[in-house]
């Protein structure tokens, strides 16, 4: 008897070792996350001149799908004034993810996102103030969460200024800057952010506050890349000479990209460009802006 329960004591001892080096084994296999992680990704902001033919300073009804078309060589876009014809934008775009149109004029605000990445939380927000025809649709920004990695995600914003020159015009927009800006504020304290689009300012123009993303610790693409981090002087001249090269120190577009880091995220713009060429069919522009590109690095630093 004690034979056989000193053999029932070995075998239920060994069992327990067998079932121990299972759950090690098991332990072992779970995948360790090394960081940093690094991922490299290209981004355009462009105005796509979306509003309806005879009223838009494009040529839409031709033009939309070939714009789509050449989206694809980007992995994050944002285009303003995508209104009446985004059935043809988005029927050539390829972009795995596409935020839901808000509708043509004068019911949309002609704001999308096209990523190759998870897009989520998209939020629209309307100017509170605005001029003349730009009070026709209800333009202003938008807010969207997208994931660059798992379980990471990066604020994006893009926007759409109140365009023109007149005094109206310069209030409306000086407070469509202010409202972003204490929008990101509120919601943003702390976050990894990318703000690209349509802004309809100048450094040069004196009653535009663009400075107030730098303020607020953004940098500007253009500025830091192709300008070596000179802001251009408050009053001065337009830098208008875009031709031949529309990436150049003095041609600055009203369309711009800002980027912010954070403790988990370190955003670093690599290139930044002005593909004018490559958005041009037989010489001719596909929209009436010029799209602004750039290449971002995001060094993720931990969980």
């Amino acid at each position: 008897m004690k034979y056989k329960l000193s053999r029932l004591v070995t075998f239920l001892l060994i069992l327990s070792v067998l079932s121990c080096e299972k759950e090690d084994t098991a332990e072992d296999k779970t995948p360790v996350i090394e960081y940093p992680i690094v991922d490299t990704i290209s981004v355009m902001a462009l105005n796509v001149a979306g509003l309806p033919q005879g009223i838009s300073s494009g040529d839409p009804v031709n033009n939309t799908s070939e714009i789509g078309r050449r989206l694809n060589d980007y992995e994050i876009v944002q285009v303003q004034e995508d209104f009446n014809y985004n059935h043809l934008l988005y029927g050539t775009a390829k972009h795995k993810y596409k935020t839901s149109p808000s509708g043509p004029v004068p019911f949309g605000d002609g704001l999308n996102t096209l990523s190759n990445y998870k897009v989520t939380n998209l939020k629209r927000m309307k100017w509170a103030k605005c001029n003349g025809t730009d009070c026709l649709t209800p333009k202003g920004f938008s807010y969207s969460q997208i994931e660059i990695a798992a379980g990471v995600t990066v604020d994006f914003y893009n926007i759409h200024a109140n365009a023109g020159s007149a005094d109206p015009d310069l209030e409306a927009r000086r407070q469509n800057i202010a409202q972003i800006c204490a929008y990101i504020d509120a919601n943003s304290v702390g976050r990894p952010i990318v703000v690209m689009g349509d802004f309809n300012c100048r450094y040069t123009r004196e009653a535009d506050d663009i400075r107030f993303f730098l303020e607020r610790g953004f940098s500007d693409t253009w500025i830091d890349l192709i300008r070596n981090g000179n802001i251009p002087e408050k009053g001065a001249p337009a830098l208008t000479n875009c031709e031949p090269n529309a990436t150049s120190p003095d041609c600055e577009t009203v369309d711009k990209i800002f980027i912010k880091s954070n403790d988990q995220v370190k955003i670093t713009a690599l290139s930044f460009v002005k593909p004018r060429e490559a958005f041009q069919r037989d010489g001719k522009d596909l929209s009436d802006h010029i799209p602004v590109s750039a290449t971002l690095r995001f060094e993720i630093t931990g969980p």
